[in-house]
């Protein structure tokens, strides 16, 4: 049976949530400002081969999301976030992970790392002065980013398990919308900062998600934050103002398209073209030298590389601090929620990628201790049930 060359890095089952009649979406165009309001779904956020030839990758995905469409279907279908260590909060946790880093923008960021750290790292080494005049007008590519970025972000799942759920019930006059990057980290407690602090483990972590014109998921920590009533983990949003606050996050992380269900009227909710501006920046890695002292009076040059900073002009509405930043001493002691829960989670990966541990170990030493205790209650209880 032929392969399917046309791999959506934005799941179909997403898109039909911002859909009239399962088939169309609402399309907003970054590039040309265009609006089309039946654009077919079968068509919006693919490219061909896009996670490689040999299907491994796309097969992996469908597993995954398999199990992220029926849990946001609960969500939307309930109006309530999966329970906090359940198997539906795991799922999520992955499901969003993995958004965050199998698109076309994920791509892109990784592509231009790979460009500038080649090419600094060539201007050391080539000698011949034909080549150094012509690097400027090469560009360097890695094969297949976005199935390369998919197995680390996988194995990263166990860092982000901490971070408390909650949804978000649309009930302004405004919807949200979907970007083709849609799941969007931020850290509010550092905003603005020079270096970046969107590491899986740093204090302050967010993620935001569309996931209905009516519901967004988010998952932060709650030591640095506090979100709505502390006893409901549904936050209601009457307030247009704040729908559009949330909604600037997909319009400054989309690479090509903005969606939205078709009767919407893209207009009232579209930021004008110098917020537009504002929000969007083109270049998303930073990569310079430094040099540093080594061994008493030793000195070496370092390549210091910078990605996913905040950006300044994004403001998370909503999210009230519950305590001050810690400082940022540098950039290789950036306060972390749990250092050593993520050093272990380091170390179980290094073990699994040298084949010294095999993948079933892997997920048992890395199952947060919260989840542990509830599959034991719930294998206790069934027990029960069944001497009884």
């Amino acid at each position: 049976m032929p392969q399917n060359k046309s791999h959506h890095f934005v799941p179909q089952f997403l898109l039909r949530f911002f859909s009239v009649n399962g088939s169309s979406v609402g399309l907003y165009n970054l590039r040309s400002g265009r609006i089309v309001t039946g654009a077919s779904l079968k068509h919006q956020a693919c490219r061909d081969w896009f996670y490689g030839r040999d299907g491994k990758a796309e097969h992996a995905l469908g597993q995954i999301e398999g199990g992220a469409s029926s849990v946001l279907r609960r969500m939307i279908a309930t109006g309530l976030p999966p329970k906090r260590y359940s198997d539906d909060h795991r799922v999520l946790a992955t499901f969003l992970l993995i958004q965050s880093a199998r698109t076309a923008q994920a791509a892109a960021a990784a592509n231009e790392m790979a460009n500038k750290v080649g090419k600094l790292m060539l201007r050391y080494t080539l000698t011949e002065p034909e080549l150094l005049a012509v690097l400027d007008d090469l560009t360097i590519e890695l094969t297949e980013p976005a199935a390369q970025a998919l197995r680390p972000a996988l194995l990263e799942t166990p860092v982000i398990l901490d971070l408390k759920i909650k949804l978000l019930h649309n009930v302004s006059s405004t919807p949200f919308v979907l970007g083709d990057h849609p799941a969007v980290k931020h850290n509010g407690l550092y905003n603005g900062a020079d270096v970046s602090v969107l590491g899986l483990a740093n204090l302050g972590l967010q993620f935001v998600m569309p996931i209905s014109p009516e519901y967004a998921v988010v998952l932060y920590d709650e030591k640095a934050y506090s979100l709505g009533n502390p006893a409901s983990n549904v936050v209601k949003l009457p307030s247009a103002s704040i729908v559009m606050a949330l909604n600037e996050f997909q319009w400054a992380n989309a690479l090509d398209n903005i969606y939205f269900r078709p009767g919407n009227d893209p207009p009232r909710w579209t930021p004008d073209h110098d917020r537009l501006a504002e929000l969007r920046g083109n270049e998303q890695v930073s990569v310079w030298e430094d040099e540093v002292r080594l061994e008493g009076t030793k000195r070496a040059k370092v390549i210091n590389v910078q990605t996913q900073r905040p950006r300044r002009a994004l403001k998370m509405p909503l999210f009230r601090n519950r305590m001050s930043p810690p400082p940022l001493v540098n950039v290789g002691r950036l306060p972390l929620r749990d250092p050593e829960w993520a050093l272990h989670v380091h170390r179980m990966t290094a073990a699994l990628n040298a084949g010294v541990i095999p993948q079933e170990e892997f997920h048992v030493r890395t199952m947060p201790p919260q989840f542990l205790r509830r599959i034991l209650r719930e294998r206790a209880g069934t027990n029960a049930a069944t001497t009884g």
